[in-house]
């Protein structure tokens, strides 16, 4: 007879840490994943990752198809029904040894219902730019500690047949798991700006409202549809950081959430990994060591309209303003950023050091790490100076540029 006798506790499907992050994406952790792929499969990939940039140009070839994962284990959690594919910017893919793959790990390819930890998606970054493994993961944290809903991230290991293959940035993607961890309702469409791709409600979905907000000629446009206010708080983060593929300089890396609570979009961040030293270029280069929080815009921009058309208004001009200047001296104080660069350093570099795979050398990694201390230490010199006008009592010349 149970009669009386204590329920089973529920289980935690989605364990979460004190941060809202999930605890796979824990910042005192460097969880390890190991793969058990079928030699043809395994093969497979290396040969999809090496014909990548014959074929990015051609709509009717499958870069990136999934693959069936024999097993996918993760300390006593072993999933069999798990697939994987490449991901990244085929372009930019260098033929095997020269690079390394970067996967995508699916948990409901095959089963709609699959997770793991409550997760649909993993995604293993190991962009060759991002040469000390942290890029995204310092800019993310940095977004998330100014308040802004951005996806969570850390490193991880990644070993594959009993090998271990190399290190990754991991980082939560953006989709229906992640709506929900971070919006009042997470039923809305979600839209990546890339070719404007619907990545939820696929079957219901329209383009009357994105249509409508695409075409915005007035900030009073914009507004209706548009959440200004966050977004200025994003511009303003990857200004600060700085970010040279998102939308603040023109690029198309970033997701927008037609958000049924507040009835406007919401411009949501999203890979990182061209940010922080990545400007190193003099005053006249692609990347100019001291970009402009204003009026930079990347070479080869996508434009910014709705940016341009926020800061149309004199009043969002001085709130971005301001953005800029609470950012940088609440959330970009060295001494705070620099310590966690080294507590997290240290966390991986043994991991990095045993790294075969990437396509750079143990000393480039010393470098890169030391050249992003560097940045960080300059580049707040840099906003402290470039913000003293504006707070002097400096107004716009209507081209951005601070006049006294």
């Amino acid at each position: 007879d149970t009669t009386g006798a204590p329920e089973d506790p529920p289980v935690e499907t989605y364990p979460v840490g004190e941060d809202g992050c999930h605890v796979i994406y824990a910042q005192d952790i460097l969880p390890t994943f190991e793969l058990t792929l079928a030699p043809a499969i395994w093969q497979q990939l290396q040969d999809e990752w090496n014909a990548g940039q014959a074929h990015y140009a051609d709509d009717t070839y499958d870069l990136k198809p999934y693959h069936s994962v024999a097993e996918f284990r993760y300390e006593d959690t072993v999933i069999t029904n798990a697939s994987i594919r490449l991901r990244g910017n085929a372009q930019y893919w260098e033929t095997l040894p020269n690079d390394k793959m970067q996967f995508q790990i699916a948990f409901h390819e095959q089963d709609p219902e699959g997770r793991f930890m409550g997760i649909r998606r993993l995604a293993l970054d190991a962009a060759t730019g991002n040469l000390h493994f942290l890029r995204e993961r310092l800019a993310l944290a940095i977004m998330r500690d100014v308040g802004i809903r951005a996806p969570c991230s850390n490193n991880a290991r990644l070993v594959v047949n009993g090998e271990y293959y190399g290190l990754f940035t991991n980082t939560e993607k953006v989709d229906e798991t992640f709506l929900e961890r971070t919006m009042e309702d997470p039923t809305g469409d979600l839209w990546k700006r890339a070719h404007w791709t619907l990545k939820t409600n696929k079957d219901t979905a329209t383009t009357e409202r994105l249509n409508a907000l695409i075409a915005a000629n007035t900030t009073e446009e914009l507004a209706q549809y548009y959440d200004i206010v966050d977004a200025l708080v994003l511009y303003a983060a990857e200004a600060v950081i700085p970010n040279s593929d998102g939308p603040w300089a023109g690029g198309l890396n970033g997701y927008y959430y037609d958000d049924p609570y507040r009835g406007k979009f919401m411009l949501l961040p999203w890979d990182l990994d061209g940010a922080f030293e990545r400007f190193k270029d003099g005053s006249s280069g692609p990347f100019p060591l001291d970009p402009d929080p204003v009026t930079w815009e990347r070479v080869t921009s996508h434009g910014r309209p709705f940016y341009d058309l926020a800061l149309d208004d004199p009043d969002y001009f001085d709130l971005y303003i301001a953005f800029i200047g609470e950012i940088t001296h609440d959330h970009y104080q060295p001494d705070a950023v620099l310590e966690t660069i080294d507590e997290w350093s240290a966390q991986i570099e043994q991991a990095v050091l045993e790294d075969t795979n990437k396509p750079w050398t143990n000393d480039d990694y010393y470098t890169a790490l030391d050249d992003l201390r560097n940045f960080v230490l300059h580049h707040y010199d840099f906003l402290e100076s470039w913000l003293e006008c504006w707070q002097d009592g400096g107004e716009n010349d209507t081209h951005g540029h601070c006049h006294n």
